[in-house]
């Protein structure tokens, strides 16, 4: 089973960055995505010919069996570097429908706060669910992230987590 873990912060050492790291670590065939940072931002002028970096996310989450998508909240939502992906990823291309159509995703958030962004967790469902993911019923919520990043029982639950992924059916045969 291949895993790819998608991270919306713009900052390179953000806690997101950082928890999707580990959440990849701790998952057997895991890919840390690239940072969204190089995709412009979507314009269906461009779809016709998308820049190299929409078609290398959108070659990386067709090719995974499942997609692992952390978030930070901003503002009670998602950021906007991270619905203008999913907005590219939305999309079909090439006479192929859009990569998220039918994709197991596990949707995850964290925050510095004591709410663990769960008000982001719906806001990512939603969009998510609007375009065509099959959403796991687990979602993950890190509150106060910046304090347990370090700890020992986050990685602990992140290999759990690893562990109860869904192996596709064509995987488990």
């Amino acid at each position: 089973m291949s895993v790819l873990v998608l991270t919306g912060s713009a900052r390179s050492d953000s806690y997101t960055r950082r928890l999707g790291s580990l959440i990849a670590n701790a998952t057997p065939d895991a890919l840390l995505a690239p940072r969204l940072t190089d995709l412009p931002y979507f314009d269906q002028d461009l779809e016709a010919a998308p820049p190299a970096a929409v078609q290398q996310l959108r070659e990386q989450v067709a090719a995974a069996d499942v997609l692992v998508v952390v978030t930070p909240e901003y503002n009670g939502t998602i950021p906007g570097l991270l619905g203008n992906a999913i907005d590219w990823l939305s999309r079909p291309y090439d006479g192929n429908p859009a990569v998220l159509r039918g994709k197991p995703v596990l949707a995850v958030a964290a925050t510095p706060g004591g709410v663990g962004g769960v008000r982001a967790l719906v806001s990512l469902r939603t969009v998510l669910g609007n375009a065509g993911a099959e959403l796991l019923e687990t979602t993950v919520s890190v509150p106060e992230v910046h304090l347990r990043l370090a700890d020992g029982e986050l990685c602990a639950e992140l290999d759990a987590l690893a562990a109860a992924l869904p192996v596709p059916a064509v995987l488990a045969a």
